[in-house]
């Protein structure tokens, strides 16, 4: 059988004769009477190059499996990475726990059951707000910009996403709530600030508060996540979700563990919740009782310190709703240290460039029993002797060092020597510090450990920061959780205590801080000293609070009111200006 034409093979593909261009009119002769050489004849069929209707489909089916191979060797080298990450994320979690979890945190993903109870040491967020952080969380300006490249046309399901879901009928919703790896959400924030530097997305203490990062440890595994899958598309995420089994019937937890379950629930239901345009006047009272609740750290921290007395008020008013009689800061404090606690700052410092890359962890200590007797001075100064300090260098970072938006200054620890440890130690190294003799290692001392019946004695811990969910984030980037620990009380902020203390809703940086109370920040930017001076700087405020009186205060806060009044009028005028620029009819135009 003669094999068919090109021409032939092209009508095929075109479907017909009837589906072909029309055929165009011959050109018309030249005007000049010279004579035109004539057109070479061709014998060459002019479709014989076209490819064949089976050379199409092989062709087409060949592209498909390229792109096939390219999308699963992307998602082999996403396994990859999660996989060395959680070599070091869950430190002493069990063998038999992890043998059959989920892809990112063991060997195989399809090993991996759902259903299977998620393991302690890792905090959760739940997925329906990270799909609406830039709308929820992100400032106008750089809202539409972020939606565009990060989330908008469902890109933000487009990557590699661990699920759990939580569906219980201890407290039956209508729907499976479903959560990923904070540190997953990190990342993600990582990738926007790389794109967007101006933008400083980050996990803020409110956010953590309102339950965008969650410790799920201290509750029963019936009421803990479970295994989901992963998804790299919308389209995997829901036919996930289409399969979790209804809750079974279970016995109900003893009461307090349900209430906080309760809790949990619905602050992850409203967290998850579009934004409401209504209800202005619902959100000012919800940020009047966030002020408050700040206020209550302030407070806290002042009694953990001995510098107020406790009263059953403090546990409902804030830092400036009481009248309380001044205290002389050049007398021992006259109350006792409530609970006998240990302040332990962190700072972490990431490379800018690549903010996923840890290049510093910082550490300082505060033992209240070193405290004792002792007068605190105008703003903390005279226990600033007792603050104990360790500074880690990631030793396969050493040389990034940051320049363009910060000046970093990794060489400069001002309270010890340096410790250059490796990737692999760092969460150990870091653990310690967290138990006895808490830093002391740093100086070198010989310490006999306290022990209580053979054993070490457990201490209360309060941890500090300033802008703390950004720095727990970071330590749990390198393996180190630092929230999973059962003689954790709670995490303070400095950033936050600060603005309660002003009454000023802006943050404010650490060296602004130390500048506030008239105290030195030598070079800043380097991870052990920033942890110092967040401890400096949470003693300033419980000091200075503890010293002003009621006067002070009023005083304090209505030169803040003053300064934003002046503040907003600026902006006003220089918007109304803005927005009359241009505007007129010229007499000297025609109009165009």
């Amino acid at each position: 059988m003669a094999q068919p034409s090109g021409y032939e093979r092209f009508v095929a593909l075109m479907g017909g004769q009837q589906n072909l261009p029309p055929k165009r009119a011959m050109a018309a002769p030249p005007k000049n009477n010279e004579e035109q050489a004539p057109p070479q004849a061709s014998t060459r069929d002019p479709f014989e190059t076209l490819p064949s209707l089976e050379e199409v489909i092989a062709q087409t089916k060949r592209n498909e499996e390229e792109d096939k191979a390219a999308r699963a060797a992307r998602e082999q080298a996403s396994q990859a990475s999660d996989q060395d990450y959680s070599q070091h994320q869950i430190p002493g979690a069990q063998a038999s726990e992890m043998s059959s979890f989920p892809p990112s945190y063991a060997v195989n993903h399809s090993t991996a059951h759902m259903g299977t109870s998620a393991p302690r040491g890792i905090t959760f967020t739940p997925f329906l707000a990270v799909t609406r952080y830039c709308y929820k969380f992100v400032s106008k300006e750089y809202m539409q910009p972020l939606a565009t490249a990060f989330f908008d046309a469902n890109k933000i399901y487009d990557r590699p996403w661990d699920f759990f879901y939580l569906w219980s009928a201890a407290y039956e919703t209508s729907k499976p709530l479903t959560f990923v790896p904070t540190h997953q959400l990190q990342s993600l924030l990582d990738e926007i600030n790389q794109a967007f530097p101006r933008a400083h997305v980050k996990i803020t203490n409110e956010l953590v508060d309102d339950g965008l990062v969650l410790c799920l440890d201290d509750f029963p595994d019936e009421l803990r996540p479970r295994w989901l899958g992963q998804s790299m598309s919308k389209e995997q995420y829901e036919q996930l979700t289409a399969s979790i089994p209804f809750p079974e019937q279970m016995q109900i937890p003893e009461h307090r563990t349900l209430e906080a379950y309760k809790d949990m629930v619905d602050r992850v239901t409203e967290l998850n919740k579009n934004k409401s345009k209504a209800k202005r006047k619902g959100g000012q009272q919800a940020a009047i009782h966030r002020r408050q609740e700040v206020g209550k750290q302030v407070v806290r921290a002042q009694r953990l310190l001995g510098l107020r007395q406790k009263n059953e008020q403090d546990s409902l008013l804030g830092i400036n709703s009481l009248s309380l009689s001044t205290l002389d800061p050049t007398e021992p404090v006259p109350y006792p240290f409530e609970l006998d606690v240990i302040f332990i700052a962190v700072d972490a410092e990431a490379y800018e460039l690549s903010p996923k890359v840890v290049t510093e962890v910082g550490v300082a200590t505060l033992d209240t029993r070193d405290l004792q007797g002792q007068a605190p001075g105008r703003a903390g100064e005279e226990w600033h002797k007792h603050i104990r300090a360790r500074h880690f260098r990631i030793v396969e970072h050493k040389k990034l060092v940051n320049s363009k938006f910060v000046q970093g200054s990794p060489d400069r620890f001002e309270f010890g020597k340096s410790e250059f440890v490796g990737k692999e130690v760092i969460a150990s190294q870091l653990t310690a510090c967290f138990h006895e003799p808490f830093s002391k290692s740093s100086q070198g001392e010989a310490t006999d450990l306290p022990m209580k019946d053979g054993v070490e004695e457990r201490r209360n811990i309060v941890l500090l920061g300033h802008g703390t969910g950004q720095d727990i984030a970071y330590l749990q980037s390198i393996g180190f959780s630092v929230l999973n620990r059962s003689n954790l009380l709670e995490a303070m902020d400095t950033a936050i205590m600060f603005r309660s203390y002003t009454g000023d809703n802006n943050p404010t940086s650490l060296g602004r801080v130390l500048y506030h109370f008239d105290l030195e920040g030598w070079s800043l930017h380097n991870a052990g000293n920033d942890a110092v001076y967040t401890l400096r700087a949470m003693l300033a405020i419980c000091v200075k609070a503890a010293v002003e009186t009621e006067k002070d205060v009023e005083v304090k806060h209505e030169e803040v009111k003053e300064k934003r009044r002046e503040d907003a009028l600026a902006a006003a005028v220089e918007r109304v200006e803005d927005d009359h620029e241009g505007w007129g009819i010229g007499k000297d135009e025609d109009g165009g």
